[in-house]
């Protein structure tokens, strides 16, 4: 008797297992998929049009997979180089264009080696390469390569400052405010200043061009010449 129930319970066991219908499916790592123009893929793997391994985000003619970056780059995909002297810690970098990393002279593999050493400007003494990284990344929205702090439609990478500038962006004269969402004067204070693109300075917000200035001392507005606060 004992012998038959554990014989039914084995056969009960097998329809069980084999009447579930469940069959795991077998993905492979590397999944090939057709990039849509208007909608990236969310997973990387080989683009079926450009017959390349391709990251997360790429686009068919707009972007290119970055080696360096291990994510996709569109134009003008800047690099940076940085050397450190091991005495005093100053930092010296240098930035270009790299449309290839595989084939870049500085941003290859089997050429970093040749980068050489950097003189230190405080102490003298050769300063090693240390890190090579990229600084800017490729916006889907704006189909362009941006820097931190980027607003959609508002601003766009300045290769001269290497951060994101915002429309009357002048190099070395304006900085981007986030809250204003524009560019403004060094010293503008949210709210009360605003940048003049005529003067080329901070200024009031009732400010007349040609007629008034901003005074930090009287913190306001005042007719121009102002010789007493």
């Amino acid at each position: 008797m004992m012998i038959r129930f554990a014989v039914l319970g084995a056969v009960l066991a097998l329809a069980a297992c084999g009447g579930s219908g469940y069959v795991q499916e077998s993905v492979p790592v590397d999944r090939v998929f057709v990039e849509d123009e208007r909608s990236p893929e969310k997973s990387a793997g080989k683009c079926v049009k450009c017959n390349i391994q391709v990251y997360e985000g790429h686009r068919c003619g707009l972007t290119l997979p970055c080696t360096l970056c291990h994510r996709e780059q569109g134009a003008r995909h800047v690099h940076e180089v940085v050397w450190t002297c091991t005495v005093d810690g100053v930092t010296t970098a240098r930035q270009h264009i790299c449309n290839d990393s595989r084939i870049c002279e500085l941003c290859r593999k089997d050429k970093r080696s040749l980068l050489g050493t950097r003189g230190c400007m405080r102490c003298y003494r050769q300063a090693p390469p240390v890190k090579i990284h990229g600084l800017t990344t490729y916006c889907g929205t704006c189909n362009q390569e941006v820097g931190a702090n980027h607003i959609h439609g508002k601003t766009s990478y300045c290769l001269t400052c290497l951060r994101e500038a915002g429309q009357g962006h002048k190099c070395g004269g304006s900085r981007l405010c986030m809250t204003c969402e524009k560019e403004q004067s060094p010293d503008h204070v949210h709210g009360t200043t605003k940048y003049c693109e005529q003067c080329h300075r901070d200024c009031g917000l009732d400010h007349k061009h040609g007629l008034t200035e901003w005074c930090w001392k009287c913190d306001s507005e005042v007719d121009w010449p102002h010789q007493f606060h």
